[in-house]
């Protein structure tokens, strides 16, 4: 019996204290989600993918020239970055 009961306060003490924590934490989140702190975080994803995109453009570039060299009968090694 006695074991029983000490499981039950234990877990009625984990529940009580687990509720709390998930309050703060949800508390904290929404404090740091400001409307300009969306439109930040959304602008820099927007810069992280065009630069991406460009990389890949600038990759897709070096890959025809290397295209159009072979095309001519002209060894061309690939850089080897």
């Amino acid at each position: 019996m006695m074991k029983r009961l000490f499981w039950l306060v234990l877990g009625a003490f984990a529940g009580v204290f687990g509720v709390r924590y998930a309050k703060n934490k949800a508390r904290e989140a929404a404090e740091q989600m400001t409307p300009g702190q969306i439109a930040a975080d959304v602008l820099e994803g927007a810069v992280k993918l065009a630069q991406q995109g460009m990389e890949i453009v600038r990759n897709l570039r070096k890959d025809e020239e290397v295209i159009h060299f072979e095309s001519e009968s002209v060894t061309v090694t690939q850089n080897q970055n």
